[in-house]
C-alpha cells in the first residue's frame, strides 16, 4: 500500500516535546456517592383474615466501606369492602437512576421493574390511598415493563407500561375495578442490616448470596446505559429457584441477582451497580388451616465515581484479546473499554483508524479500530537493523536512519530520536521512497515510533519539509493557538508602548 505524505507540523512536535497520543487522565481520588434501597412486601390470606406487611430502607452517603443500618417493618390487618371502579391518571417519570410514579387511583401496594436478562426489582413498596407521588432508586438499560399493582382485597391488580430513554414521561388514563380496603397497623419491628462493599473482579465470576441463596454469575461483556448514553459495561447474572408442587401444596421461590460495571475513559471505572431480587409464593389448601403467601423483596445499590469521564460514542467494537472480548468505544475524549486502555493514538491505514492498546487482565494488544467498527492486530516488531546514511530527495541531500523491519499483517517498530528537528518517514516500495501518512508516525518518550502495513526499508528523514504542510493535527491545534495568542498579546503592548 502507498503511504501518504506527512505535514510540516512535525517541527513543532519535536521542538516542544509533546507525544503525539492521549490518554485523558482520570481522578486520582475520585469521589464515591453510594445510593442504597431495600424494599419488602407481602400480602398474606388465611381463615383468620388479610395481612399485609412492607418494609424499607433508603440512604444516600459518600461512604463505600460497610455500612449498618437500621429500618422498620409494618404489619397491618387488611379490612375489604364493596368492589368500586376508580378513574384516573397515572404518571411515569423516568430518569437516571430513579423512577417517580404519582397515581390518582388508590391502593398502590408495590412497583415492580422487570428487564429480562437485566434486572428485576422491587423499585417501591408500601401503601397509598390518596394521590400521592412515589420515588425509587431504579435502573434499566434499554426498555423494561413497569408493573405497578394495586392492593386488591386478597389478591392485587396490575397496571403495566412498558418504558424506555427514549421518553422521560408517561401519562396514562385508568379504569380500575378494585376491592376497597383499608389499613388497620397492628404491630411493627425494627431491625438492623448490615451492607457490605464489594467490587467484582473483571473478567472473573462472582458469587451473589441473599435470602440463604448462593449462586455464582458468569460475566457478560456488553454496552449500558448510563446518564443519557451507552458505555463498555460487564454484567452479572444467577439465579435459584426451588418449588414444590402436591396437591394440597403449591410453593415457589425465585431469587434473581445481577450486577452492571461501568467503564468510561481508559478503563476507568464510572459506577458499580449490584441488585438482588427474591419472589416467594405458597398456597396450602387443608382441612386444618388455608393459606396463601405472596412476598417480593430486593435491594439495589449503586455506586458512582464522580469525576471520572465518559462521552458519547463514535466507533464501537468488540475485539478479541487472547480470548477475551474486550469492547472498545473511541469518543471524542478517548476511549472507553471494558479493558484497561493504555495508549491510543490516531492512524491513517486505509482510512483513518485509532491505535489503542487493550489490556484485558495483564495482557494486552495493540489494535487499530476503524470507523466501521472493524479492527486489526497490529505486531511489535524489533527492526533487524538501523544505520544512517544520507539520502537525496527531490535533488538536495538529508541525513536519514536506515531502518529495515519486517513482519505480517500490521507492524509497528521504534527507533530513538536522531535529532530535535523536523523529520518525516518514508518506506521503500517498487515505485521508490513513498512518504507515509503523517498519523502513522509520532514520538513517544524520545522514540520515533511507526505503524505501518510493513515494507522491508524505511527511512526517518531529518529537516525534511514536507509536502503536506496544509494537513493540521489535532495536537497542533491547542499549540497554534497558544501562539495565535502570544501574537496578539505582543502587538497590544506594542500599540501601548507606543502610546
Amino acid at each position: 500500500m502507498n503511504g501518504k505524505k506527512i505535514f510540516a507540523s512535525s517541527l513543532l512536535v519535536v521542538l516542544f516535546l509533546i507525544p503525539m497520543f492521549s490518554l485523558v487522565p482520570t481522578a486520582q481520588t475520585p469521589k464515591h456517592i453510594v445510593m442504597y434501597q431495600q424494599y419488602m412486601s407481602r400480602l398474606m390470606v388465611t381463615h383468620s383474615g388479610i395481612t399485609y406487611d412492607y418494609s424499607y430502607t433508603a440512604y444516600n452517603t459518600t461512604n463505600e466501606q460497610q455500612s449498618t443500618i437500621s429500618y422498620t417493618s409494618f404489619h397491618y390487618a387488611v379490612e375489604t369492602g364493596k368492589l368500586q371502579t376508580y378513574t384516573g391518571n397515572i404518571v411515569v417519570t423516568v430518569s437516571p437512576f430513579s423512577i417517580n410514579v404519582t397515581s390518582q387511583i388508590p391502593q398502590l401496594a408495590r412497583v415492580l421493574l422487570i428487564e429480562p436478562n437485566v434486572i428485576e426489582e422491587v423499585v417501591w413498596a408500601g401503601f397509598l390511598n390518596t394521590t400521592s407521588t412515589i420515588s425509587g432508586l431504579a435502573y434499566f438499560n434499554s426498555s423494561a415493563e413497569l408493573v405497578l399493582q394495586f392492593l386488591n382485597g386478597s389478591t392485587f391488580a396490575n397496571v403495566t407500561l412498558t418504558i424506555s430513554h427514549k421518553t422521560s414521561q408517561y401519562v396514562l388514563s385508568e379504569s380500575l375495578p378494585l376491592v376497597k380496603v383499608s389499613l388497620q397497623k397492628i404491630g411493627e419491628a425494627s431491625f438492623t442490616l448490615t451492607v457490605n462493599s464489594t467490587t467484582p473482579e473483571r473478567y472473573k465470576k462472582i458469587h451473589f448470596e441473599s435470602e440463604g441463596v448462593q449462586a455464582e454469575a458468569p460475566y457478560n461483556v456488553t454496552v449500558a446505559y448510563y446518564n443519557g448514553t451507552y458505555v463498555p459495561a460487564m454484567i452479572w447474572e444467577g439465579e435459584g429457584q426451588g418449588s414444590i408442587s402436591l396437591p394440597s401444596l403449591q410453593a415457589e421461590e425465585n431469587v434473581e441477582f445481577s450486577a452492571i460495571e461501568f467503564f468510561g475513559i481508559n478503563g476507568s471505572t464510572l459506577a458499580y451497580l449490584e441488585n438482588a431480587f427474591s419472589s416467594s409464593y405458597l398456597s396450602h389448601q387443608g382441612f386444618l388451616f388455608n393459606v396463601t403467601f405472596n412476598q417480593v423483596e430486593s435491594h439495589i445499590r449503586v455506586v458512582i465515581n464522580e469525576g471520572v469521564p465518559y462521552a458519547k460514542a463514535k466507533t464501537m467494537s468488540m475485539v478479541n484479546i487472547n480470548g477475551n472480548i474486550a469492547i472498545v468505544s473511541i469518543t471524542n475524549n478517548g476511549v472507553e473499554s471494558t479493558a484497561n486502555v493504555n495508549f491510543y493514538h490516531p492512524v491513517y491505514i486505509v482510512y483513518p483508524a485509532s491505535l489503542v492498546y487493550v489490556n484485558v487482565s495483564g495482557s494486552g494488544e495493540y489494535v487499530i479500530i476503524y470507523p466501521n467498527s472493524s479492527y486489526v492486530t497490529v505486531s511489535v516488531v524489533t527492526p533487524q537493523s538501523v544505520s544512517v546514511s544520507n539520502v537525496t530527495i527531490g535533488g538536495k541531500s538529508y541525513t536519514a536512519q536506515v531502518v529495515n523491519a519486517s513482519g505480517s499483517g500490521y507492524i509497528m517498530f521504534n527507533v530513538s530520536l536522531l535529532r530535535n528537528e523536523s523529520f518525516a518517514v518514508f518506506k521503500q516500495t517498487a515505485d521508490g521512497m513513498v512518504e507515509l501518512n503523517p498519523e502513522d508516525y509520532f514520538v513517544y518518550h524520545g522514540k520515533v515510533v511507526v505503524v505501518d502495513d510493513p515494507s522491508t526499508t524505511y527511512y526517518v528523514v531529518y529537516g525534511y519539509t514536507s509536502a503536506s504542510s496544509g494537513v493540521m493535527s489535532n495536537y497542533i491545534i491547542p499549540i497554534v493557538g497558544i501562539i495565535v495568542v502570544l501574537v496578539i498579546v505582543g502587538a497590544v503592548l506594542l500599540l501601548l508602548k507606543r502610546k
